[in-house]
């Protein structure tokens, strides 16, 4: 979400002297309430803002309307995995104006809706008891393997990237016109092979000076490491392993790690460096061996 335009949202709020607050996010009173009674239950929750506000009308003193933003949705993290959500708390209204609390995740299958549709990952009750219980089973801290497949689209993209320029540069070169192949092989045929034509000249010279490298990197397919930086340890597990090692003490973690870490961790999310490794966020990352 673009947090110029939260600033605005949290200025106007308060310049309307609104009421109902969760840390910095301006919210419905309704809100306060289920997140409230969720942090009780599930004291470490991160509340956090990655959707657009929605406007709640009030009367000022004057009787004058105003046009409040706030927030009815709020994602849910935990301290370990900051970047990621394990979903959100919703606040509606049906169409008598009672007040729903819903409870958002990719975990939730509800068969009433169709998977392509909004509804699918909500479940929802005008009991906030109920709602409570359904947010404490499906908000949950996010796993090592929940974070993987989170990143793992990042790995293909990566690979990806580094491929292509290498597979455009090579076809470039070796696309060659008809009449060149016509000519060339007329020319092999009368005389001992060397290039008479530009296109193929550019093509062996292509080849010598850059073919190895080229041909390694069109089917780049590195062995891949993911790494899960959190507040007090580093989980990491190569991609053919079916359990993650975790370290408390980077003096644990294998040079080979820390060495590629340590480049991407000055990299740019999403970028991807040959034989190093992709960022994916802050606190993961994919790691070449």
């Amino acid at each position: 979400m673009d947090f110029e335009r939260f600033e605005l949202c949290v200025e106007r709020a308060r310049e309307y002297n609104h009421e109902h607050w969760i840390g910095d996010i301006p919210v419905r009173k309704e809100m306060v309430t289920f997140f409230k009674a969720f942090k009780d239950k599930r004291y470490n929750i991160v509340p956090c803002v990655d959707t657009s506000s929605t406007t709640f009308w009030r009367v000022d003193s004057d009787g004058v309307s105003q046009a409040v933003p706030v927030y009815d949705k709020l994602g849910i993290t935990f301290p370990d995995a900051t970047d990621f959500r394990s979903g959100r708390l919703i606040i509606e209204s049906d169409k008598e104006d009672f007040t729903l609390y819903c409870v958002e995740s990719n975990k939730i299958k509800n068969e009433k809706f169709a998977q392509i549709s909004d509804g699918y990952n909500i479940r929802q009750s005008k009991d906030i008891k109920k709602a409570l219980k359904i947010a404490l089973q499906f908000l949950k801290p996010l796993g090592y393997d929940d974070i993987l497949d989170t990143c793992r689209g990042k790995l293909s993209i990566g690979i990806n990237d580094l491929r292509a320029p290498a597979r455009e540069k090579l076809y470039e070169r070796l696309n060659i016109q008809s009449n060149d192949i016509a000519q060339e092989v007329a020319y092999m045929i009368a005389s001992g092979y060397v290039p008479s034509t530009k296109s193929f000249k550019d093509a062996l010279d292509l080849l010598v000076n850059e073919g190895a490298e080229l041909k390694r990197m069109q089917d780049y397919k590195p062995r891949a490491c993911f790494v899960w930086v959190k507040p007090n340890s580093l989980s990491y597990r190569f991609t053919e392993e079916k359990q993650e090692t975790e370290c408390t003490s980077m003096d644990d973690v294998p040079e080979l790690i820390r060495n590629k870490l340590a480049v991407l961790q000055i990299a740019k999310n999403g970028d991807a460096i040959a034989d190093v490794g992709v960022r994916v966020s802050d606190i993961t990352y994919w790691i070449f061996a």
